[in-house]
């Protein structure tokens, strides 16, 4: 799968995870944050940071009510279809005040971390 964001003329690559504190869950963040986001609706699937010229956080969500057929062809076949949440008001300090810890790891072009071998165990 590829990513749906620009990172060809990027340093660093990779992947992240996050444990939220109190046992809060992505939908509970959105919950909060969104004023349109209904936790019967949507499930909070996937969420994007971008911390640069300005602070972007980016929510994706399926909607459990609606089953989308692509017979208009409104999205790519083989894709699924989700909501976007964006929020600009949260500084990245107030975002990393709702996680117990994260784990991130980027490597340069060409040398996934899947293909690393430790020798120094």
């Amino acid at each position: 799968m590829q990513p749906q964001f620009e990172t060809a003329h990027s340093d660093l690559t990779g992947t992240a995870a996050i444990k939220f504190v109190n046992g809060i869950t992505l939908d509970d963040f959105c919950f909060e944050h969104f004023a349109n986001y209904n936790k019967d609706r949507y499930r909070a699937v996937a969420v994007r940071l971008f911390e640069g010229s300005e602070t972007v956080i980016t929510v994706y969500a399926i909607d459990k009510m609606h089953q989308y057929e692509n017979s208009d062809n409104k999205f790519d076949a083989g894709k699924m279809p989700v909501k976007k949440f964006k929020l600009n008001f949260l500084s990245v300090t107030d975002l990393f005040r709702y996680c117990d810890s994260f784990n991130f790891t980027l490597t340069v072009d060409g040398y996934p971390v899947e293909e690393m071998d430790v020798i120094n165990k």
